[in-house]
């Protein structure tokens, strides 16, 4: 086995919730030019993963991974290799008794200040997850990853880092290193067992200006709850 470099948390055009301008073939292109090796598109509360995908990204030399950002009780939470379909899971309850035992669940950016964040719903539930988010979406003075670590050493969790891609400029801000054989039962598997390492950095000044300091912190009563929900 060999450390492959992933990327499982991704949005491109198809996106029901956000306006996504590239496509998905586009975003497949870019991460096989920066030597990914696992992608997963996972966008908000549809599958777009498909056996023609698929093939596409297995001709540019990547895995593609089939995912989801499924709205849970309002609440964003990932889901890998699982069957989707919005009204089974749209409470923790059906998360729970819907998820199957290959699927893997990662929540999503938990203590981002916002309202889909899971915030105190990640304690309360943490029984259906296998994974926490180390999102890129951070500087060197605010980062709301901190609490994230916190939860995950003391549930025993791993933390698979990821970039949330919006935009093409975000990948590789942060990805992951997984120590598993390319495909998808072998690398989901790895980050169960927390064969998965971290490599991430700061965003920078010109980032943040790029992208506006309004959408790092949007909401300071949020910021509040980020910390004590």
């Amino acid at each position: 086995m060999r450390k492959l470099k992933a990327e499982l948390h991704s949005h491109t055009l198809g996106d029901p919730h956000d306006p996504i301008r590239y496509t998905p073939e586009r975003l497949i292109d870019l991460a096989a030019s920066k030597g990914y090796d696992v992608l997963a598109i996972t966008c908000h509360d549809r599958m777009l993963w498909s056996e023609a995908l698929a093939n596409y990204a297995d001709r540019q030399g990547i895995l593609l991974i089939p995912g989801v950002e499924a709205t849970v009780q309002g609440r964003h939470v990932l889901l890998y290799n699982q069957e989707f379909d919005p009204q089974r899971f749209d409470t923790f309850d059906g998360l729970r008794q819907n998820k199957s035992p290959r699927a893997l669940a990662m929540a999503a950016h938990p203590y981002f200040p916002a309202p889909h964040a899971l915030l105190g719903q990640l304690r309360r539930h943490i029984d259906l997850f296998d994974a926490i988010e180390y999102c890129h979406f951070y500087t060197g003075w605010i980062n709301f990853n901190r609490q994230a670590v916190r939860v995950a050493k003391e549930h025993g969790l791993p933390l698979v880092g990821t970039s949330d891609v919006h935009h093409l400029w975000q990948l590789g801000k942060t990805w992951s290193l997984i120590e598993a054989e390319k495909n998808v039962d072998s690398v989901l598997d790895a980050i169960r067992r927390g064969a998965v390492e971290v490599v991430t950095r700061p965003l920078t000044w010109s980032d943040v200006a790029g992208f506006g300091l309004g959408r790092l912190v949007p909401n300071p009563v949020a910021v509040f709850r980020s910390f004590f929900g």
